[in-house]
């Protein structure tokens, strides 16, 4: 992964750990979206690594149950609550507490890994990311349709009608 992409990555990481401490509305779309995205991105990363092993495939499958754990585990303590009449989301102290251990087991995870023969490159950060907000989404969701409160209306963006006048 070229240098740029990472820290566009951590960039992007940082600025959703502050808008969920602060709190943000709870929509379909920021809930669901961005684990799909870079659970795709990290797969089309993994399936385009020539020299893919299966004992890497084994290291990927096991780094993602850790990220899946860590993320429903995340996604349990995360603080849901109504204003203006829609469901919110707050991440607690500890949640930002799951978001580093999660963060620091993976990196672990993947020092042995590659101490054991795992190809570095073999598992991209995408995917590791996706998978732990996915794990965060399936407890989110969950909780949110239990409550008596409606998930937020996804917001309109400004490319929103660009995008929708291009595709009729």
């Amino acid at each position: 992964m070229s240098g740029w992409v990472l820290v566009s990555l951590i960039v992007g990481v940082v600025v959703m750990l502050v808008f969920r401490m602060l709190g943000e509305p709870l929509n379909w779309r920021d809930t669901v979206a961005p684990p799909v995205v870079l659970i795709a991105i990290g797969v089309a990363g993994v399936v385009g690594f020539t020299g893919l092993t299966s004992t890497d495939v084994w290291w990927i499958v096991g780094s993602c149950v850790v990220g899946l754990a860590f993320g429903a585990a995340r996604g349990a303590t995360i603080r849901l609550y109504a204003k203006k009449g829609e469901l919110w989301q707050r991440y607690r102290k500890s949640s930002l507490a799951l978001f580093v251990l999660g963060v620091a087991v993976s990196l672990g995870f993947t020092v042995l890994a590659v101490k054991f023969g795992l190809h570095e490159q073999a598992r991209p950060y995408q995917l590791a990311i996706g998978v732990s907000f996915a794990g965060e989404a399936l407890v989110l969701i969950p909780r949110g349709l239990r409550s008596d409160v409606p998930f937020a209306k996804d917001k309109e963006r400004p490319w929103d009608k660009w995008l929708q006048s291009r595709v009729r």
